[in-house]
């Protein structure tokens, strides 16, 4: 029994010495001896320098670990600055005794004070492609192994029998650097805690760091972020499982040119379930909500919206779909509008971006009243070539009830069911050129006008429209006529409705507000056509109006219609290029009726008949006092089958020749002079109409005219010469028997408003002793010579005047 008792106390003295070694080992171990030999093994592995400014420490028992401080991993070869990472203190330890069985227990790993600088150059190369190159290029010598000496079926994976207690970073930086976008993105003060991670095991993560962003053409951002979570990982298949995850992201946006970017924003992001398949490359996320805050977000003082969705994706096949896709937002602050404005929508969405393609079915977006529905199809989502297609739908609701609850105020009109119904409907028509709109129908009150609109050539930002309609009346949108105010049908002495001196003096001196740095910048070019347009008591048949716009010229290219018994035809345009605006006309309107033509052009209904007139204007200036002075241009005038009114060469006639008899003529009761035909021709120059060759008849009377109106001064000074060629009872019922072939000379003067005219007395009693001078040698002649000579001697006499 003596050898069992010596062969137990050897047993103890090996096990006492191999303490005592042990012992000994660890309290004379100095891991710091070996620096150079592990920054060696880094840089072979790595191709970086690494340096160990503070101690290394070990720790045994229990755990095996190690610790250091103040280790410094250097940059990639000519990248700046000189370290990619440096870290403040770094420990890692795992559990002795279940590695011995072969299970690996690691503790909480710590990484303080961590700094990354990730940096890209102008040529894209990063300062990690080297690292990755490395990583690419070891031999695979576990796999090989492995191929050697596969592995029992049941047995596990070193990854299913690891465990880690926990990582701890604190207070990391990561700054990025794009010098091929101009991108700045740092994030400071990360903290990052786990606990325990085990395979398929519940840990909880947090998440807590700041952040700023500098971005080229844009303000600087800074903010912070939180993330909480539950997690469960598989490492070997690769599979993720997150439970109530929350993300609170907060921005603020600093400068004075913050464009569209919100003062200050706060997102919330709640998932109630991620299940990540890796191994499968699919995903799904249910219970979906994101919660947004914004403050002087874009024209708003105040956003707050809301997103639901639950989401699916398969990475390998690029297939993805959103189902019970809802959102909502309140806006506050909107320009002109005193009121919170809601919105809320839905959808179906899905996409498949190995075909390039996306979808947005039964789309829905409402904002009462406004409803709006669709289904949009997307294509050329691979190449860029954004293509958008599908019908859409704005349901019928009342434009006032619209008005009131943005807190527009519309001017009185006419008719109470004026803006009362509006629905349209259309089809999507966008690609990488244009944004358009097609197979357009608008229906307001009653009324339907169809077409295309848009914007058909993105680049330039050109507004298209291509319209065509039944019959619009404008009347119900009219404002109210006032009490006494005369209707544009209405006749009556021109002026009647005319302002007085003083306030027309004001409102022509007054600069026209044109809107000039809009037009300069507008690009347009809309072309309209309406069976009918009713504007007052007149009726245009076939409207058509085409308007372009580019560079701060705008022309109306086409203005046409049937309308005062006749046609019109014209074009016109307005030039903003320059200080001082410029405005040209042209027009010809045919077999008008003139008295409602200028009724409604000049509020002048002295002028009845039927005629053609042309006209080519051009003038500029920023006042109506210059339009007026600066009129230049040529017209041309064919009346017939009218009467002037408030003027009568027949009864000035008739006085012309009670005044050769002594006698007195009493005024009609109405003024006004028939014609079948009245001609001439003008030109215009600075404001002065000039008319030398106006011709004139009756079946009483011939007349010709000349003479000039200033427009600028309203003035006018005319000549008329007027001849009797018919001695029948004619205008006036009397007969001008003594005044045949007389010419009967009349002036026109005064202003516009208060013209005068008179006879040219002296002139008439020369005209008429002339004539009776005439005549009586006529008589002669005939008397004494009944030859065929005789008309030779009266041509002759007529050479001397007579």
């Amino acid at each position: 029994m003596k050898w069992i008792k010596r062969l137990v106390l050897l047993f103890v003295a090996i096990v006492l010495v191999a303490i005592i070694a042990v012992i000994a080992f660890a309290l004379t171990f100095d891991p710091n001896d070996y620096k150079p030999q592990i920054a060696a093994q880094v840089e072979k592995q790595t191709g970086r320098s690494i340096q160990f400014n503070g101690d290394i420490s070990v720790t045994l028992f229990p755990w095996l670990g190690a610790a250091t401080e103040d280790v410094v991993l250097a940059n990639a070869e000519g990248f700046e600055p000189e370290a990619m990472l440096e870290v403040q203190r770094l420990e890692a330890q795992a559990a002795l005794l279940p590695l011995l069985r072969g299970e690996f227990e690691i503790g909480t790993l710590l990484l303080e004070g961590a700094r990354i600088n990730l940096v890209r150059r102008e040529d894209g190369s990063t300062n990690w492609d080297d690292l990755v190159a490395r990583s690419a290029e070891e031999p695979t010598q576990a796999g090989e192994a492995d191929t050697a000496a596969p592995a029992a079926e049941d047995a596990p994976s070193a990854m299913e029998q690891l465990t880690i207690g926990g990582v701890d970073v604190r207070n990391a930086t990561v700054h990025w650097r794009d010098k091929q976008s101009g991108q700045n993105v740092t994030i400071e003060g990360l903290d990052l805690r786990t606990g325990a991670l085990m395979d398929g095991e519940p840990t909880d993560i947090e998440l807590v760091s700041g952040f700023s962003l500098a971005l080229p053409d844009m303000p600087p951002l800074e903010g912070s972020v939180d993330l909480t979570a539950e997690a469960q990982v598989w490492p070997s298949r690769q599979d993720v499982l997150l439970n109530d995850l929350e993300v609170n992201l907060i921005t603020n946006v600093g400068g004075d040119e913050r464009g569209a970017l919100p003062e200050r924003a706060e997102i919330l992001l709640r998932i109630a379930k991620a299940d990540v398949r890796g191994s499968e490359s699919q995903a799904r996320l249910d219970g979906v909500t994101v919660d947004i805050k914004a403050n002087e977000a874009g024209p708003t003082t105040y956003f707050e919206g809301r997103l639901d969705a639950a989401l699916e994706g398969d990475w390998s096949r690029g297939r993805y779909e959103a189902s019970e896709l809802a959102f909502s937002a309140d806006l506050k602050g909107l320009p002109e509008i005193g009121e919170t404005v809601s919105v809320t929508g839905s959808a179906l969405a899905s996409a498949d971006l190995q075909a390039g393609t996306a979808e947005l079915r039964d789309l829905s977006i409402n904002s009462d009243p406004l409803a709006l529905t669709g289904d949009v199809s997307l294509s050329g989502l691979d190449s860029g070539e954004l293509v958008a297609s599908g019908p859409i739908r704005v349901a019928g609701f009342n434009p006032r009830e619209l008005a009131d609850r943005l807190g527009i105020t519309l001017p009185a009109m006419r008719s109470d069911e004026a803006l009362t119904q509006f629905a349209a409907d259309a089809s999507l028509d966008v690609t990488p050129t244009r944004a358009m709109l097609t197979k357009l129908n608008l229906r307001l009150d009653g009324r339907e006008i169809g077409g295309r609109a848009g914007i058909d050539n993105l680049e330039s930002g050109r507004l298209f429209a291509r319209l065509s309609g039944d019959e619009l009346d404008l009347n119900p949108y009219l404002p109210p006529a006032t009490a006494g105010e005369k209707s544009a049908g209405d006749s009556g002495n021109g002026g009647s409705g005319q302002a007085s001196p003083a306030a027309r003096n004001a409102a022509e001196n007054a600069e026209i507000q044109l809107p000039t740095e809009t037009l300069r910048g507008l690009n347009l070019d809309a072309r309209v056509e309406l069976a009918r347009l009713i504007y007052e008591d007149y009726r245009l048949d076939n409207p058509v109006i085409h308007l372009t716009a580019a560079g701060g010229q705008l022309r109306v290219a086409e203005l046409a219609a049937q309308v005062f018994e006749g046609s019109l035809n014209g074009t016109g345009g307005l030039d903003v290029r320059g200080e001082v605006p410029s405005y040209t006309a042209r027009a010809n309107a045919a077999g008008v009726s003139l008295q409602p033509m200028l009724q409604a052009v000049m509020d002048e209904d002295r002028l009845l008949g039927k005629g053609d007139v042309s006209f080519d204007l051009a003038t500029q200036g920023k006042r109506v006092d210059q339009l007026k002075s600066a009129l230049d241009g040529q017209a041309e005038f064919a009346l017939r089958n009218g009467k002037v009114k408030g003027f009568d060469i027949g009864y000035l006639m008739r006085r012309a020749q009670a005044r050769l008899d002594g006698q007195t003529e009493p005024e009609p009761e109405e003024l006004s002079t028939d014609f079948t035909a009245i001609t001439g021709t003008a030109n215009i120059r600075n404001g002065v109409v000039r008319n030398d060759d106006l011709s004139g008849a009756s079946p009483l009377l011939r007349v010709s005219g000349k003479g000039e109106v200033d427009v600028p001064r309203e003035t006018i000074d005319y000549r008329l010469t007027a001849t009797v060629v018919n001695t029948a009872t004619g205008q006036g019922g009397k007969s001008l028997e003594k005044l045949k072939s007389v010419p009967v000379p009349i002036r026109i003067g005064g202003t516009f408003a208060e013209p005068k005219i008179s006879l040219d007395t002296e002139a008439l009693i020369k005209g008429a002793a002339k004539g009776d001078v005439k005549r009586r040698v006529e008589e002669e002649i005939d008397k004494r010579l009944q030859d065929k000579g005789g008309d030779t001697v009266k041509e002759l006499m007529k050479g001397f005047g007579l």
